[in-house]
């Protein structure tokens, strides 16, 4: 093939068109969903899928749909990201998937023009042998399934949690910003003090040191006691990015102790949205 134009001209190497791979075709409907809830669930959870191409049955998101909520689960093995949504499915199908990170990313791309279309889009969700289909509008995105189980994510979950505090994201994202620039670069280690009344964020390198305070109201604390956790604040920069997005003032924080997997969830919302952590070990 040649291409000329005005001023020069390129020739283009060319294959048989019967070389192209066949494009799959969908049979079976699948599950409608609103577009906006989709999209936010990708937004929520794709941040905690694994970058380790050995990890195969966590290098994507699973997505499960039943006849009355949507739920996503990532994780990368040191975080755990899980979205739900209330959903009307009178299909009569449930649908359980494992979503490449991939596609995610092609997905909410996807979305994103959908809902500027029209805000009340819908996408049709379905699976063919090994394949993933998600339709919207004129558009459709085919995906490899990905096969093996994916951990026991609600074994992750914390049952309880003996201290809990609501935090201005604005403000703790600002502060995290600042304090990560003296963390160490291998894993962005941030120790946070939380006591009754107020928080603590310290970071320290070979190149320098940072300590910030901010108000917080810390639930569950016993008379002066001092909690320490230290965490890699890149970790928790992903999730104040995702709930800044979604407009959300404030949010929550709780934990056990030092050294067990603590929690940020929506204030208002913690069965819509939770981010469990592993914290990194105190000295």
């Amino acid at each position: 093939m040649e291409i000329r134009y005005k001023k020069g001209r390129h020739k283009l190497g060319t294959v048989e068109s019967t070389q192209f791979p066949e494009v799959p075709v969908h049979k079976q409907p699948g599950i409608g969903v609103p577009a906006v809830i989709l999209r936010e669930a990708i937004r929520r959870t794709a941040f905690a899928v694994t970058t380790e191409q050995s990890r195969f049955t966590i290098s994507g998101a699973k997505l499960v749909i039943d006849e009355t909520s949507l739920t996503m689960v990532a994780t990368d093995g040191h975080r755990l990201a899980f979205a739900r949504f209330p959903l009307v499915n009178s299909t009569g199908q449930k649908l359980d998937l494992l979503v490449p990170k991939k596609p995610l990313s092609q997905l909410e791309d996807l979305l994103d023009r959908e809902i500027r279309r029209d805000a009340e889009s819908q996408i049709e969700i379905g699976e063919t042998n090994n394949q993933l289909c998600f339709a919207a509008g004129n558009h459709s995105l085919f995906s490899r399934k990905l096969s093996g189980a994916f951990p026991n994510w609600e074994m992750v979950l914390p049952k309880m949690l003996n201290y809990t505090a609501e935090i201005s994201t604005e403000d703790f994202h600002r502060s995290l910003s600042r304090v990560t620039l003296t963390a160490e670069s291998r894993n962005y280690s941030v120790t946070m003090e939380i006591e009754a009344g107020k928080l603590t964020l310290k970071s320290n390198a070979a190149e320098g040191e940072a300590q910030e305070e901010m108000l917080a109201a810390l639930n569950g604390a016993n008379g002066q006691d001092v909690y320490r956790l230290r965490f890699n604040s890149r970790y928790v920069q992903d999730f104040l990015q995702t709930v800044s997005k979604a407009g959300s003032p404030t949010f929550a924080f709780g934990f056990n102790d030092g050294s067990s997997p603590f929690e940020l969830f929506l204030p208002t919302d913690r069965d819509g949205y939770r981010y469990v952590l592993m914290p990194l070990l105190l000295d």
